[in-house]
């Protein structure tokens, strides 16, 4: 076998990633995200999903109503494979390239979504905050942010679940392992991949860090960028999200002028 290269995250991991979330309900997840959007916006229609990976909420949304939909993420490798999957729609949706950090090709939207720990991936509260301020810039007014993100008791919770996973898929051989630092909040996963298909095996490692954030952490954060907090919920509910809580959602509205 060749030595391991270190590659970007969600690059060599695009070619397997749906086979690795084969288990999330992305139909429940999408109705979910449908029932938030009419709970708090009285006419949504223009949405785009942020941090999409592979596009397949966005492409269970559109089969939920009348949205005028988009997709972006960070990931270019991530983004071909959305786009092969929104191609095929009667309605194509575009799936394009965009970070949390520059949303500049967003604008004028009823509403942003970004679900699956995404913002996770921001690991330092001014990159939330910066976060917070280029979302405002892409919504109508009143329009909406809905996020959700990792708490440390989630990670805690699921850290011996997550490591030392392995499987197949296709040729591709893959090892997980995860690790959390409770000190610093800091959950780390990595992934070998091996490609099998090559006469001499080639290999990569993915690392992948997030920051898990508290409840607090975040209202902080919302209180000082454009957008004014409605909600905070406890995973997949309408109740409320405690200090106890593993994953909450976040609807936020903006409030610019």
């Amino acid at each position: 076998m060749n030595e391991i290269q270190k590659k970007p995250i969600y690059s060599k991991l695009a070619e397997i990633y749906d086979h690795i979330m084969s288990d999330v309900d992305y139909a429940y997840w999408a109705e979910y995200i449908d029932d938030l959007l009419h709970q708090h916006h009285p006419e949504p229609t223009a949405i785009t999903e942020l941090s999409c990976g592979t596009a397949s909420l966005t492409l269970e949304l559109s089969k939920l109503g009348d949205y005028d939909l988009q997709a972006c993420d960070a990931s270019p490798d991530m983004v071909l494979v959305g786009s092969k999957k929104l191609d095929t729609l009667a309605q194509p949706i575009p799936c394009f390239e965009a970070s949390f950090d520059n949303l500049l090709a967003i604008r004028e939207q009823d509403a942003l979504i970004s679900v699956f720990d995404s913002v996770n991936y921001l690991l330092q509260p001014g990159e939330i905050e910066h976060f917070f301020h280029e979302a405002a810039k892409c919504l109508t007014v009143n329009g909406l942010l809905i996020f959700d993100f990792s708490t440390p008791k989630n990670s805690i919770e699921a850290v011996q679940h997550l490591n030392e996973i392995e499987g197949d898929y296709h040729h591709i051989r893959y090892y997980r392992t995860s690790s959390f630092d409770p000190k610093h909040n800091i959950h780390t996963n990595s992934f070998e991949i091996i490609d099998r298909s090559r006469t001499a095996q080639q290999a990569w490692i993915e690392v992948h860090k997030q920051r898990a954030y508290e409840l607090v952490q975040i209202k902080k954060l919302l209180d000082k960028s454009p957008l004014k907090a409605l909600a905070f919920y406890d995973a997949f509910s309408f109740n409320e999200a405690r200090s106890t809580s593993t994953r909450i959602t976040v609807v936020a509205r903006c409030q610019k002028p």
